[in-house]
């Protein structure tokens, strides 16, 4: 009587790079994986997916078909729909054939293409994986050419608009980038100019998550319908904002690559490619950027506070950088006055704390600065010095209109120029590695940029002017716009601006507050003669 035959153990397996097809999505591979074992009489013991992975990928570097061949002592035959859901690589199909071999285990398709049973059926398989080797590095080529010629033709070649922009049909068919007419564009300029205004960026992404403003992913959501209350908000965050406000694509730039390899895609003489209309003009770019890099490029903690008179308020003894005073928060826990005993707080209460926030200078904090200088180290209770310069400040300035700098003429064409070096360096840079062809196109972009260049050096350079231009409001209602909406660093830089500066001298010993340590003054600036003309008028 002849052994009943052994059921085979089989894992089922189903890739796809794209899931967009119905006709070839995983569970319709894995439909047809099981309906096979069934129809042989094999035992599903294994189901394994890798969903948006491609075929050039190592099998064993797929997360899926990795949990295969990490239980092949419990598989006999891995079976997947066609050959090419294996790999379309014909050396990693190799690898894994004999892979399966060695553990005593072996493939089969759905389409009946796979036959390890013999060499002439190994040889068949090979050959048909050398097909879809070949097949995907055709799609891959077309696809690659494809990309090259819309770059080239400033159209978008897929995905979500940079925040700011939406995407809109190009007249030459495709899509392109567009101005979005909705709050992005409004949100976006509005956060430029207070970067540039000497806000942090840290501290302007705290007041957009406080604001109504939805971060760029919510907001594409809630355009697309997707995001709906009570959902939760999503916060903004610096990296991704700095990506943004770093990229060319403000300027409608095609770019590609991220962060350090973020390049501006060219034609052939060297011109950027346009993929939409600018939402940044060159000089607020060039200005955003230097901005930038005086706030700093890495990822830094908020302050706990705003400080008012960061390089207002200063020690008159201390020398350069040192004189500036910096804030410190303090807090003690409170102690009743002339000794009264004070009953133990409740449970899960806690005891009152005091706070007692000065400014101080380098000397108050180093024992050798105070013992090597004449400092012996300056220290003076925040509030109360905060409120004093806000007193002078408004009594000697808040009756005057708030009069703008504006930059009127000019055309050396400085940015244009800063813009065609940073070219001409940026493919510069690219030159190592490139032979025939390519090494020629780049040349030529680069000789193209150079040609330009001297143009514009070559033009004669007018020089432009500062003009004093009417706002309509007060210093006194700028700085208390500023103060409600607890802008202390706009309050700052209107201190900065009118050059006010707040001596400090040494208590030598005294505690109590002594408004006489204090002297202040304002420097001579643009501002300081119309608006003492204007309070006159006022007057």
């Amino acid at each position: 009587m002849e052994a009943p035959r052994k059921r085979l153990r089989a894992a089922i397996y189903a890739r796809l790079s794209r899931d967009s097809d119905d006709s070839t999505s995983v569970e319709t591979q894995l439909d047809d994986d099981r309906k096979f074992c069934e129809l042989r009489g094999w035992d599903v013991v294994l189901v394994a997916v890798d969903d948006g992975v491609s075929g050039s990928v190592r099998p064993a570097d797929r997360e899926g078909f990795g949990e295969i061949l990490e239980n092949l002592d419990k598989v006999d035959v891995v079976v997947a729909r066609g050959v090419d859901r294996f790999s379309r690589v014909t050396a990693h199909f190799a690898e894994l054939v004999e892979l399966l071999t060695n553990a005593g285990a072996t493939l089969a398709d759905v389409q009946g293409q796979c036959d390890l049973t013999s060499p002439y059926g190994r040889f068949v398989t090979t050959i048909m994986v050398a097909f879809a080797e070949m097949e995907r590095e055709t799609i891959r080529a077309r696809i690659l050419r494809s990309r090259i010629a819309l770059r080239q033709q400033g159209r978008w070649l897929g995905g979500a608009a940079p925040y700011g922009f939406v995407t809109v049909p190009h007249p030459d068919g495709g899509k392109c980038l567009d101005l979005d007419p909705g709050e992005a564009q409004s949100v976006l300029l509005e956060l430029v100019d207070r970067l540039i205004g000497g806000r942090q960026v840290t501290k302007e992404i705290e007041r957009l998550n406080e604001s109504p403003h939805m971060a760029p992913q919510d907001y594409r959501r809630m355009k697309k319908g997707t995001w709906h209350p009570p959902m939760v908000r999503a916060d903004w965050t610096y990296s991704p904002l700095i990506e943004l406000l770093r990229s060319p694509v403000l300027r409608g730039f095609r770019v590609e690559g991220k962060r350090k390899d973020r390049r501006v895609v060219r034609d052939s003489d060297g011109e950027p490619v346009r993929v939409g209309p600018p939402l940044l003009q060159d000089a607020k770019w060039f200005a955003l950027q230097a901005a930038l890099d005086e706030n700093g490029q890495t990822n830094r903690r908020p302050r706990q506070k705003d400080t008012l008179l960061l390089h207002v308020a200063h020690c008159p003894l201390c020398d350069g950088q040192a004189s500036a005073l910096y804030y410190n928060s303090r807090e003690y826990d409170y102690e009743p006055k002339n000794g009264k005993q004070e009953p133990e707080p409740a449970a899960g209460v806690e005891r009152p704390t005091k706070r007692m926030d000065t400014y101080g200078c380098l000397a108050s904090k180093t024992k050798k600065l105070r013992e090597a200088g004449p400092c012996p180290g300056v220290t003076v209770n925040a509030q109360k010095l905060e409120a004093m310069v806000e007193e002078w400040f408004l009594r000697e300035f808040g009756a005057a209109e708030y009069m703008e700098r504006v930059r009127i003429g000019g055309s050396d064409h400085a940015a244009e120029i800063k813009q065609l070096e940073a070219d001409v360096a940026e493919m510069s840079g690219r030159l190592a590695g490139l032979r025939g062809p390519a090494l020629d196109a780049v040349l030529g972009q680069i000789q193209g940029r150079s040609d330009r260049l001297e143009e514009l050096r070559a033009l004669p350079v007018e020089k432009e002017r500062w003009e004093m231009v009417s706002t309509g409001e007060t210093v006194g209602a700028k700085w208390a716009t500023a103060k409600k909406n607890k802008d202390v660093a706009g309050q700052r830089l209107l201190l900065l601006e009118f050059g006010v500066r707040a001596n400090v001298e040494p208590a030598y010993g005294a505690r109590t507050w002594r408004p006489d340590r204090v002297t202040i003054t304002a420097g001579e600036l643009h501002l300081r003669a119309e608006l003492e003309a204007l309070a006159d008028d006022v007057a």
